[in-house]
């Protein structure tokens, strides 16, 4: 019996297994938007007796970027005749936030786009045709809280319920989680594995191997006392260096280092990264540095300056 005898029946076989309870995909219609950066592209702190002018016209202490994504991820085709006349795409924040700009870029050349705005809190979306897994990547200047959730409405024809939903974040992928668990252990590990791994290394091996044969250790003993030896190094060594900074300026004079988040908060951070995929991030901005937030970033096709500016 020849190879290919053998391999054609087992690769029938396990497309048949892998092709169990998977329902036909019906064709739909099915547009949606992500968040995919937020970004500082100016600040000035309130003191400062200058404004940054957006295009209308307007002064304004700081202007934001959000990096908006609409995808087609259905399996027809979707153009603007698709929307109804009462209901076309917007785009929409609330509060304090304003549109003081935007730009569109599609990933396909030959797709003719633009962006109308209509209050300033509304946006409205032109496009000739999107097909399946299309998308359009919209930068969306801002100004107020960079943070808004950003709010999708219209209505499609053919579709089964109206687009209307709030932008999700991109979800952390992968490896990003395998980091930051991989941190999380370190972190978690830096007292157990010092104090509990040292004593079973002495009561196990006894004081004299610790001291002069330490390689002689097993690994499950010697790794966790290690690495606990090390994040306990760079804590002290952290400390150490914030003292003698701290000794450089006035008491209570605000350090970068005091801006920072406590242990806590980073692991928390760091959980939510593992098991919800959200990406925390420390905050750049003159209003709110090193605070904790989600900044989403996802790669898109390489393009030219000229691209996001036209």
């Amino acid at each position: 019996m020849s190879l290919g005898e053998i391999v054609s029946p087992l690769s029938s076989f396990l497309r048949l297994i892998l092709t169990l309870g998977q329902k036909k995909k019906r064709p739909e219609r099915q547009l949606e938007g992500r968040i995919i950066a937020r970004g500082i592209v100016a600040e000035l702190p309130k003191e400062i007796p200058f404004y940054i002018t957006a295009e209308d016209g307007t002064r304004e202490k700081g202007i934001y970027v959000i990096g908006l994504l609409i995808w087609n991820r259905g399996t027809l085709p979707v153009v603007e005749n698709d929307f109804l006349p009462t209901a076309p795409l917007i785009v929409k924040v609330s509060g304090k936030t304003k549109f003081v700009g935007s730009r569109i870029l599609a990933v396909e050349e030959e797709v003719r786009c633009s962006c109308q705005q209509l209050t300033d809190q509304q946006l409205q979306i032109h496009f000739d045709c999107l097909n399946s897994e299309d998308y359009l990547v919209i930068p969306l200047f801002v100004t107020g809280n960079p943070h808004v959730n950003v709010e999708l409405s219209g209505r499609i024809i053919g579709q089964s319920h109206p687009i209307d939903h709030t932008a999700a974040e991109m979800k952390a992928n992968v490896p990003e989680r395998l980091a930051s668990l991989m941190m999380l252990i370190f972190i978690l590990n830096m007292l157990p594995g010092f104090f509990i791994g040292g004593a079973l290394i002495i009561k196990m091996y006894g004081l004299d191997v610790f001291v002069n044969n330490f390689e002689s250790v097993s690994r499950w003993y010697s790794m966790p006392f290690t690495l606990g030896s090390i994040a306990i190094s760079m804590f002290l060594v952290s400390r150490i260096v914030y003292w003698f900074e701290r000794r450089t300026y006035p008491e209570g004079y605000p350090l970068e280092s005091d801006l920072e988040p406590p242990l806590h908060k980073s692991i928390i951070g760091l959980c939510k990264c593992i098991f919800r995929g959200d990406k925390i991030r420390l905050s750049a901005s003159l209003f709110s540095w090193g605070k904790p937030i989600i900044m989403a970033n996802k790669r898109v096709r390489r393009r030219s300056i000229n691209d996001w500016i036209r």
